[in-house]
């Protein structure tokens, strides 16, 4: 048999290498959500190995310009939105430009994932999918061990959760759902594709029950609004696509109109009923929208909410033990956010950031398969956005990309199927 080319060799080594980041993805999610962030860039480091990456993925963008296509209009305007984070901190109460790389980073790192995810040979995208999907499952399968047993794994492990009631790790936990949720649609998929629907379905129901028995509420909201939209999807395939972009497009340019809020009403009607937690955002929605306006044209700067905490006014709140300040770290909805520190170029350039990439989807034709993965796992990130979220959090931004790098791979094992 010849002896393998310095290629071959580098192509066996970046299979391994992910092979290894399949495994260690899992315990990421479990004992550091954060970590998704680094995981990612790992897994980016034989898309940046390749001579072709970087050929295609940008030669074709920079060789020949061209504002009409969606790819390098999405990118012109991903890019003008991280320009103006790095423009904001000029009068943002707290600068740090270091905030452009929040955002530019991810998507970067993402997109090259994404690249190397749709240029695999035969083999790789069997394998690499498959790895994929079983990576998931076994973390949300963890997840949902930790959840039943209310953390066994993280209490036996240093070091030791001295919060009242091991607060800390709970959170950490439901954390860890947040990261992997997004991609169990995707990786339900390809379980679908490789071995049937039902075990499609069991990947989505373990993560489910995950989802519910860690303290989260809004994780088990974005698994089932995902399979709602996974169903959208299957009904009206032509649609879809069309269908959760002016979803989102719609959430993000109508954000303002939560200054309308009837807090008081709210309190009162459900108060008792609803947990604090939720009725807590209610009142930072509602004071968040109400502050955009005085900050037009141009916000306030980024990472202001994070100044605004310290002088923020308290309120009770139903089911509170105390009174909660009306801005905690952030707004709990990104779409907010950006209205609240980055203003209206920042709705701009991020809304055509959206539009184009729905084009680009829209323009693909994708299989029902890759479909409602695709549209299962923006619904639930549009949940995480609209909830909890902050545009600042890398994580959130990494759990995203890992997502698109399932939704890619499941492309590419039906092109083989599909050829095969």
């Amino acid at each position: 048999m010849a002896p393998l080319t310095l290629r071959q060799h580098r192509d066996r080594a970046s299979l391994y290498w992910l092979f290894g980041l399949f495994v260690l993805l899992p315990l990421t999610a479990v004992f550091g959500h954060r970590g998704v962030a680094p995981w990612l860039l790992l897994a980016s480091l034989p898309a940046f190995a390749r001579g072709d990456f970087w050929q295609s993925a940008f030669g074709q963008l920079f060789d020949r310009p061209d504002i009409k296509k969606p790819l390098f209009a999405g990118l012109v305007a991903i890019i003008i939105f991280c320009c103006w984070v790095f423009l904001s901190g000029f009068w943002s109460p707290k600068a740090q430009p270091s905030l452009i790389l929040n955002v530019l980073a991810p998507v970067l790192v993402g997109g090259s994932v994404v690249w190397f995810s749709l240029n695999l040979p035969r083999v790789w995208a069997y394998r690499l999918s498959a790895a994929f999907s079983l990576s998931i499952a076994a973390g949300v399968t963890v997840l949902l061990f930790e959840g039943v047993t209310g953390g066994f794994l993280r209490s036996v492990l240093p070091p030791a959760d001295m919060t009242p009631g091991g607060w800390r790790d709970v959170t950490a936990l439901g954390r860890g759902v947040t990261s992997l949720a997004p991609a169990l649609f995707p990786a339900a998929a390809i379980a679908a594709m490789l071995r049937g629907r039902w075990i499609g379905a069991v990947v989505i129901a373990v993560g489910l029950f995950a989802a519910m028995s860690n303290t989260v509420t809004a994780n088990a909201v974005a698994i089932l609004a995902g399979l709602a939209a996974a169903g959208l999807a299957l009904a009206a395939p032509r649609r879809a696509v069309a269908i959760a972009g002016a979803a989102i497009l719609a959430a993000l340019f109508l954000a303002p109109l939560l200054a309308f809020l009837p807090v008081d009403l709210i309190f009162e009607k459900q108060g008792g009923i609803a947990p604090a937690s939720w009725l807590h955002r209610v009142a930072v929605w509602q004071a968040a929208a109400a502050q955009i306006p005085d900050g037009l044209p141009f916000g306030y700067g980024a990472d202001y909410a994070r100044i605004w905490k310290e002088t923020a006014a308290t309120i009770a709140v139903p089911g509170a033990r105390f009174e909660l300040s009306l801005m905690p770290t952030h707004p709990h909805n990104v779409f907010l956010q950006i209205w609240l520190e980055l203003g209206l170029p920042g709705v701009f350039a991020i809304a055509a950031f959206i539009f184009f990439g729905l084009r680009i989807l829209r323009g693909a034709l994708l299989p029902p398969a890759v479909l409602t993965g695709l549209i299962g796992a923006l619904a639930a990130i549009m949940v995480s956005l609209l909830i909890e979220g902050s545009i600042w959090q890398v994580w959130r931004h990494a759990a995203m990309a890992l997502a698109a790098m399932g939704v890619a791979l499941s492309y590419s094992l039906y092109r083989i199927r599909s050829n095969s």
